[in-house]
């Protein structure tokens, strides 16, 4: 990432409106579905530090979907409540409210999506991806709300119009609110029934307010071009390369002193995934360069890899592995993080399925000595009414 000093930043506020109507006259069903999983889990490393400290994790989640299904239109509502306890820490123990809501409506040439959701989570549940803070019982509350529409122009084209609002609020100042806006334009253009060509570009808007210690406004750019190729009924490969430029003000409140930052920075982004699904087997990598807004005022850059991998043994059971891999570059600290989690699943009835976990974390902090990690096994039950 290449790095400049600016003196004078304009921020341009991009108003945006989604105006449409349509009217539902086909018949729908209403589907419901009910369940209930309970785990429990060792962790012989909670706050992943130097002095290791063990804890039993145990959680009960009851979930509940309401479906709406017509041959235009799906409405789904998925509603959640997740109870933790901690045998050694009981000052992280937490009951976590959930909602996503998911629309879609076809006409003959557009396909229209609305989702929105809400969710309370502790902050440390995502501090792997996040900024590796795992000693904080801080709750972030997330709402985000994700219009949009693909648009059919010709046999060959498509043209997709996206918005997204994701909006973070912490309930202690070792973190920073923060919301994002981003409007996208999407392009595909099918040359033939196996590969189609792709273009994107996005504008966002990245705010972040920690009360009395400092505020960030980051607006950025992202453009890529990319491809989809169907290699065989099996196999789908796709890939995009582009590049992004970001204009950031950040300020900081050192007693009395307000300093202020201004910085520009550019890099280039990168997108390769192969998909693989047979009857038995299901294999994903995914390989990327891109942008991520951070809990701590930045808008970071991240290279990423992801392998999953699962295979059916039978109608009943089945055995897998999932491995991420994250480097973060920020203006803080650099941080990388691996974790590498194997599984096997069993379907003790036709409603009652066991699933065993095992996973290993690492995670570094590029400016300092303490390479750290942890081993958690973690056994589930999930019961469907």
């Amino acid at each position: 990432m290449n790095n400049t000093i600016k003196h004078i930043t304009a921020v341009v506020g991009l108003p945006i409106v989604l105006a449409g109507a349509a009217t539902l006259s086909s018949a729908g069903n209403w589907v419901a579905d009910y369940s209930l999983d309970a785990d429990i889990a060792y962790d012989d490393n909670f706050f992943m530090a130097d002095e290791e400290q063990d804890t039993w994790v145990y959680s009960v989640k009851p979930e509940v979907s309401m479906i709406y299904v017509s041959p235009v239109a799906k409405s789904q509502l998925d509603a959640r409540l997740a109870f933790k306890r901690y045998s050694d820490f009981d000052q992280f123990d937490s009951e976590d409210p959930a909602f996503d809501w998911k629309n879609s409506y076809k006409t003959q040439r557009s396909n229209w999506s609305f989702n929105t959701g809400y969710s309370e989570n502790s902050q440390r549940d995502a501090a792997e991806q996040d900024v590796g803070i795992f000693d904080s019982n801080t709750i972030v509350k997330t709402i985000y709300i994700d219009p949009g529409v693909d648009i059919e122009l010709t046999e060959k084209d498509e043209l997709g119009i996206s918005l997204h609002y994701n909006r973070r609020d912490y309930d202690a100042n070792d973190f920073s609110d923060n919301d994002t806006q981003t409007i996208g334009l999407n392009w595909r253009h099918h040359l033939n029934e196996v590969l189609t060509t792709t273009a994107m570009v996005s504008a966002s808007n990245y705010s972040a307010d920690r009360v009395a210690i400092s505020a960030n406004e980051t607006d950025y750019i992202q453009t890529t071009v990319g491809f989809i190729y169907q290699y065989s009924e099996a196999m789908t490969i796709d890939g995009s390369a582009g590049y992004f430029e970001t204009d950031a003000e950040a300020r900081f409140l050192a007693g009395p002193i307000l300093l202020i930052s201004e910085t520009e920075s550019n890099g280039t982004l990168l997108n390769l995934g192969l998909h693989y699904d047979t009857e038995n087997d299901t294999f994903s990598f995914n390989l990327s360069r891109g942008l991520y807004p951070s809990s701590q005022g930045e808008v970071e850059e991240r290279d990423s890899v992801g392998v999953g991998y699962e295979h059916q043994f039978s109608g009943r059971s089945s055995t897998g592995i999932s491995i991420a891999w994250y480097d973060t570059g920020a203006l803080s600290e650099e941080r990388e993080s691996v974790t590498v989690s194997p599984f096997y699943s069993y379907r003790l009835t036709e409603k009652l399925q066991l699933k065993t976990t095992y996973i290993f974390r690492r995670f570094d902090r590029q400016t300092t000595l303490n390479e750290v990690d942890s081993n958690r096994v973690n056994l589930g039950l999930r019961y469907s009414f």
